[in-house]
């Protein structure tokens, strides 16, 4: 059985860490070290292992099991940041986004009233942003509009971004 007691004065954890009284203090005050055992002038001996071993990298402690509700936070955490790989990029109200990812799923519909839900203000802001372009007029001298590529890819932004998530 070992022969040292566990709790030692200020001097003795000192002498164990191989440091000076008042360098122990100054530890001490600059939480380098833990403080007394409240109510006493004593230390722990485990306790200044662990705050040397916890200070020099070598912090060994079990990790605490993870609870359930960590889990369901992290798991979470991960769901939502998969999905905010998927944020809309272009900055669309609900109806100009619906005319965009219908423009983008039926590209033989390109005049005003071919594509549904589309008046002539939703189709300008879809150009002013980027999305759609007008690319001449048919036969009626009617626009026509093509989804460009940034069009596209925000579509198939929204579509994973809008879609229902299982949890």
């Amino acid at each position: 059985m070992n022969d040292s007691p566990r709790l030692i004065g200020r001097k003795e954890a000192a002498e164990y860490c191989g440091i000076s009284p008042t360098c122990f203090s100054m530890w001490v005050a600059s939480h380098k070290m833990p403080p007394p055992i409240p109510g006493t002038r004593k230390w722990d001996k485990r306790a200044i292992d662990a705050k040397l071993d916890e200070i020099s990298g070598l912090d060994v402690r079990e990790k605490q099991a993870e609870t359930g509700l960590q889990r369901w936070r992290r798991e979470r955490d991960k769901k939502r940041e998969a999905r905010e790989a998927f944020a809309p990029q272009v900055s669309l109200r609900e109806a100009p986004r619906r005319v965009l990812m219908f423009m983008a799923a039926h590209p033989e519909s390109d005049t005003i009233d071919q594509i549904r839900g589309a008046g002539q203000r939703t189709i300008d802001k879809l150009v002013r942003v980027g999305v759609v372009e007008c690319v001449g007029t048919d036969g009626a001298a009617q626009q026509r509009y093509a989804v460009t590529r940034l069009g596209q890819e925000e579509s198939a932004r929204l579509e994973q971004w809008l879609a229902p998530h299982v949890t």
